[in-house]
């Protein structure tokens, strides 16, 4: 027998723990899967660590009485409490046991926190290499689940999301396309774009599903959030993952986060061109390291050659930024230079916020 892949939720211990808690037990026992609970506290300055120690201690003794429920319903849930960011501890957590989702909350995009939608949650759905389930509103599924799908870049493992989201909770699927006014060249017509829809369909596991498929036409991200006030959940896929640029998220799914009403499903194709992704790392990884022996060999102008198209291929990355700050201020470019280190700055200070 195959045991389930577990599923990992970052838990705050605020006004929507309970909630959120009654969220997995539906789902925990519709999965029959593992669960682990984790949660972050805070880093505090020149802490000792016997006061961390202390700290995570009552932490773990919350947790415990929250978690009580799931326990008493026979899950097989365990809790791990560390110091640090939220968005890492669930990340680095999903990885390290091969989880197959992580579940946090959303909160209420009319009174978004610092621990919600503000910080962590886009973070993890960001940087997170599996799906992502934003919970808001109902305490379970129990409106149809609805999955837009970009027929320019469709994703098939999005769509097969929906299908099982819809087969779970035992609700209606709603999977649509919206025709864009703006689209560049010829594009399809309501006819041929629902054929499309219903032959991916046919690849998926939807036999016996309450499905309905819906073709519109206007702005895809206004329409997408106007459907969804009517969901119980929204599924949105997107194909490919840049690592060296992990928040690049498509305008859907920032604007969903931030504004819609409904729970979240967030699938990237993380396997899409991963080859061509390893590839472009490695090759600027060796242009940095290239970059770094030139600068100890006093050949700066030789490094800006090799360092500036690396910068701008990975605009997010402090290490390359701060090099290429280095080698700007040796060839006397000293305005950009202090550009470029006040930019790998913020983005280290930003991973530190999280």
């Amino acid at each position: 027998m195959i045991t389930p892949k577990p599923v990992v939720v970052a838990l705050p211990l605020d006004h929507q723990t309970d909630e959120l808690l009654a969220t997995v037990l539906d789902l925990g026992q519709r999965l029959e899967c593992p669960i682990v609970v984790v949660h972050a506290l805070g880093k505090r300055r020149l802490e000792s660590e016997p006061s961390t120690a202390n700290r995570i201690a009552k932490a773990k003794q919350t947790l415990g009485l929250r978690l009580q429920p799931l326990w008493k319903a026979g899950l097989d849930v365990r809790e791990e409490v560390e110091v640090g960011t939220p968005a890492e501890l669930a990340i680095n957590t999903a990885l390290r046991i091969s989880a197959q989702l992580i579940i946090t909350g959303g909160g209420r995009p009319a009174t978004i926190r610092r621990w919600l939608v503000g910080s962590a949650v886009e973070d993890i759905v960001h940087r997170a290499l599996v799906p992502v389930w934003v919970v808001r509103g109902e305490r379970a599924v129990r409106r149809p689940v609805l999955c837009p799908i970009n027929l320019s870049s469709p994703s098939h493992l999005g769509l097969a999301s929906a299908v099982r989201m819809a087969r779970l909770f035992e609700v209606p699927l709603r999977v649509m396309t919206v025709l864009s006014d703006n689209a560049s060249g010829e594009r399809p017509s309501v006819e041929d774009a629902r054929q499309d829809l219903e032959q991916m369909l046919t690849q998926q596991a939807a036999v016996g599903l309450d499905v309905a498929v819906d073709v519109m036409t206007g702005s895809p991200t206004e329409r997408i959030l106007d459907a969804a006030d009517d969901a119980g959940m929204l599924v949105i896929g997107s194909r490919g993952f840049n690592p060296l640029v992990p928040e690049l998220l498509d305008t859907v799914t920032t604007r969903a986060l931030r504004h819609s009403q409904c729970s979240i499903l967030a699938v990237r194709e993380v396997h899409v061109d991963l080859e061509a992704n390893e590839a472009e790392i490695a090759r600027l990884a060796d242009a940095c390291r290239v970059t770094w022996q030139l600068i100890e060999d006093n050949r700066a102008a030789d490094a800006l050659a090799v360092i500036e198209p690396v910068a701008r291929r990975a605009p997010c990355n402090a290490t390359i930024q701060e090099a290429y700050g280095i080698v700007l201020e040796k060839v006397g470019r000293e305005v950009e230079s202090r550009a470029r280190r006040e930019l790998a700055q913020m983005i280290r200070a930003r991973i530190d916020r999280s």
